[in-house]
This record gives structure tokens, sequence and C-alpha cells, in this order.
């Protein structure tokens, strides 16, 4: 039993670190600086920034997929918008959310 225990613990650390390091995660990374995510919500996604920042680090991926993607749809808030450019896509929010999700909270 003890046994058991211990593999089912390195399996779910193996998998933690594998989603980590996987591409769309890095990539996740990279479009949180290019459309300049930290200016409202941290570098380090934890200390927000002006009334529309919020804490994301370690929000489940699939909250905060929607609530950006509703976010960028509805152009309530354009100028906040204004400072990232060109709107990130569906796709970008994708990976950007699934970065956030691997954040410590």
């Amino acid at each position: 039993m003890k046994q058991n225990l211990v593999i089912a613990a390195a399996l779910l650390c193996v998998q933690s670190l594998a989603a980590q390091a996987s591409p769309g995660v890095e990539e996740g990374r990279d479009l949180y600086g290019q459309f300049r995510c930290a200016d409202c919500h941290g570098a380090d996604a934890k200390k927000p920034v002006g009334k529309y920042g919020s804490i994301l680090a370690g929000m489940n991926t699939d909250d905060i997929f929607m609530k950006t993607k509703k976010f960028v749809e509805s152009k309530s808030h354009e100028q906040v918008l204004q400072g990232c450019g060109e709107p990130p896509s569906t796709i970008q929010i994708k990976k950007i959310s699934d970065y956030l999700a691997t954040l410590p909270k």
C-alpha cells in the first residue's frame, strides 16, 4: 500500500513537471510578456496593478481562458487592452491560460 502511494506521488510529480516544460506553456509565458499582461497582473501574476488587474497565478486554466476570452471579446475595457497592441487570439489566450495555471498561487 505504501509503495503504491509513493509510485502515485512520483507519477504526479512527473506529470506536473511535464506540463510545466511543455512548449505551449513556454509559449504562453512569452505571450504573457508580449501582450504586456504584467502591466495589470504583475510579473508573477500575483500582484495586480490598477483597478482591472486580478491575481491569475495558479487559477484553473479553463477559468482564466473563459474570463479572458470574454473580456477581450466584449471590448468593455478597450482602453486597457490598447497597451497590448493587437488583442491576443483565442489560441494565444489558451496558451497564456495554460502558462498561468502552472504558476504557484
